[in-house]
């Protein structure tokens, strides 16, 4: 030991006397040299860097390496650093060479560190908590550093280390951590992959607090993977019934699109109906004053005839009037009878556009309906996810998928593993299937409720229309009438002309008419009911043609609706036909940037150093420790260099 300590002065006193010579040496070599990096970070116990130091290692002999330091330190030979505006040059005489350099203080690492600390629910500064007992929460946050233009961040994994005094601590919890015992210590690890950040929290029940400080490593992470050593069988299997399933959607919609394209052209064609049924009837309805005034003269004139006859008189003119009164009622019947035929005839036209569409009722319409629904095959895990989306964004949807994975269920147990494995677009994907689903089936039983309304509205005036049934109806009862006043015109028709013929015979004419005007007094109150009868029908029936316009623009929005579903799932098909594509080359790319293996390293310390095999990080917060109790030290006389110089060879 002696020899060695005799060396060791000699080299020093030889470096000193020679420092001038060697200083005068210039080196020609400008490429940086072969090395690694080692970057230490030291941090307060909140997190807040204090100093920061690269440790560099070489082999070479000629060593040019390049860094801006405040210091730099040859840590494990005398050879004699030469540093000038950041360039430093050595001549090694060792196998290896260490040397440190301490960097600028506005250095910015590629993480930003933040450590909180609580106790008992109150917010302390480390200085505060060493010696303090209670309920302990610590908060660790590292964060992407975007100050920092290096690309660590992106291809380099963290291994952050806790360790607490089992003697201290106790109940120590925390979620994510791997523990582990290390003699009387608890140690957490945690493992934060490239690209990721990371919020820890630590709770445990403290006594006389102390801990000693927490250390982040980051290395660049190289696991060697590839394609092949995965089985991606099961997720291109499920991929495969995705597109399977886009299709059988594709076809639906489809087919949904032509019914209900199908369905607004009979909408159309029944409202246009309805229109002329209404027309008919407002008609109708314009001629009831003529017929119930007409019917007022036709008793009038008869009134008249029978007071001219009781006078012994009969004038030709008044039977003239009552001629032309009955022709005026029975021409507004054969108008009424006109406008029923119409109607009955739109309802038909509407059941032929049925069975052209390939139905043989509205009935039918509503079972393809029902069997669209069936064909969605929507599942509860759709479902709950989601509903998750639309009360509350992704966030829920991320507890909702976690909550039903750790039921079992097996969707979410098969997304939740592809999340897993970092393809984060899957969760969107499947929720917007999902969402699209969802909406044609509100869609599909939508158009369930229109039909079975519609349905029931045409099976209703068609009841009113049919003159088969045996009972008494609209229709029957106004041909009934009909063809009972032809009756009745020809009756009138023939009085006026025998009133003409037989004016001579008057007593038998005045019984006749008197007759006459006493059972027609009962037809004209008969009339006066019909046609407000009719007046409250087509007030009626303007509601029903309000309601067909409003079926028409239901029918057409719910076509416009289904033609952009067909264009949505059109361009879904197209997005997902080569989806198994898209996912292979995305796991592809996935394993190389999880693997780590295209990340060429780079310095941190600077980038003119080309020749960089490994850069690694050691971050150590400070510990927390009470104060030691300071025992004053015997003072000594302080040597000069020659005298410690001198002493070394006195040993």
């Amino acid at each position: 030991m002696k020899n060695y300590n005799k060396i060791i002065a000699v080299a020093m006193a030889g470096a000193i006397c020679g420092s001038t010579a060697f200083s005068s040496i210039s080196l020609a070599a400008t490429k940086s040299s072969e090395k690694e990096e080692v970057i230490y970070a030291n941090l307060t116990s909140s997190g807040d860097i204090e100093k920061i130091y690269a440790v560099n290692i070489f082999e070479d002999k000629d060593i040019v390496d390049y860094g801006v330091y405040e210091t730099v330190k040859n840590m494990n030979t005398m050879d004699k650093i030469n540093y000038s505006n950041g360039k430093i040059t050595i001549q090694n005489s060792e196998d290896k060479l260490y040397y440190q350099g301490i960097m600028k203080q506005n250095t910015e690492m590629p993480w930003t560190i933040k450590v909180r600390y609580k106790l008992d629910g109150i917010e302390y500064a480390p200085s505060e908590l060493a010696g303090k007992s209670g309920k302990l929460e610590i908060s660790i946050s590292i964060k992407e550093n975007k100050k920092c233009k290096k690309n660590f961040f992106e291809n380099y994994a963290l291994q952050t280390v806790v360790q607490l005094d089992t003697n201290l601590c106790e109940n120590i919890k925390s979620d994510e951590a791997t523990m582990a015992n290390v003699g009387g210590l608890k140690q957490l690890t945690y493992t934060i992959l490239p690209g990721n950040e990371k919020d820890i929290k630590i709770t445990s029940d403290v006594t006389d607090f102390e801990m000693s400080e927490i250390q982040v490593n980051g290395i660049n992470l190289n696991l060697g993977l590839d394609k092949d050593s995965i089985d991606t069988s099961s997720l291109t299997g499920e991929l495969d019934k995705l597109k399977d399933a886009v299709n059988d959607l594709d076809d639906g919609a489809n087919e949904l699109n032509d019914g209900a394209k199908k369905l607004d052209d009979g909408a159309v064609t029944l409202t246009d109906g309805i229109k002329t049924i209404q027309d008919g009837l407002d008609q109708l309805n314009s001629k009831s004053s003529s017929l119930t005034s007409g019917s007022s003269d036709v008793l009038s004139a008869l009134k008249t005839i029978q007071s001219s006859l009781n006078n012994v008189s009969t004038s030709s003119k008044d039977l003239k009037q009552l001629s032309s009164a009955s022709t005026s009622i029975k021409s507004g019947i054969d108008s009424l009878v006109k406008g029923l035929k119409t109607v009955d005839s739109s309802i038909d036209t509407y059941n032929s556009s049925l069975k052209k569409a390939g139905l043989n009722s509205a009935s039918e319409l509503a079972q393809k309906n029902k069997q669209a629904l069936s064909a969605l095959g929507i599942t509860n895990t759709q479902r709950k996810l989601y509903s998750a989306y639309t009360s509350g964004g992704s966030q829920a949807v991320s507890a909702e998928l976690a909550k039903l994975a750790q039921a079992g269920d097996s969707e979410a147990v098969a997304l939740y593993k592809q999340v897993s494995a970092g393809n984060t677009d899957a969760v969107t994907q499947y929720v917007q299937a999902a969402g699209k689903l969802i909406s044609v089936e509100t869609l599909l039983k939508a158009d369930a409720s229109y039909i079975e309304g519609s349905s029931k509205l045409i099976n209703g005036i068609d009841a009113q229309m049919s003159t088969s049934s045996g009972q008494t109806t609209l229709m029957s009862g106004a041909v009934s009438l009909q063809t009972n006043y032809k009756k009745f015109d020809a009756s009138i028709q023939d009085l006026v002309s025998s009133l003409n013929n037989l004016m001579a015979n008057m007593t038998q004419l005045k019984n006749g008419i008197n007759k006459l005007t006493d059972n027609y007094a009962t037809l004209d109150s008969g009339i006066k009911e019909y046609t407000s009868a009719v007046n409250k029908i087509t007030n009626g029936y303007s509601k029903v043609y309000e309601g067909a316009l409003d079926l028409v623009s239901g029918t057409h929005s719910l076509y416009k609706g289904t033609t952009e579903l067909t264009d949505g799932t059109g361009e879904f098909k197209g997005e997902t036909s080569d989806l198994d594509s898209k996912v292979d080359d995305e796991v592809d790319s996935m394993i190389d940037n999880f693997a780590g293996g295209d990340f060429e390293v780079e310095s941190f310390v600077s980038d003119k150093n080309t020749d960089v095999d490994s850069v690694q990080f050691v971050i150590k917060t400070e510990a927390i420790k009470k104060e030691e109790v300071k025992v004053e030290e015997e003072k000594t006389e302080e040597l000069n260099f020659w005298q410690k110089l001198l002493n070394l060879f006195r040993k």
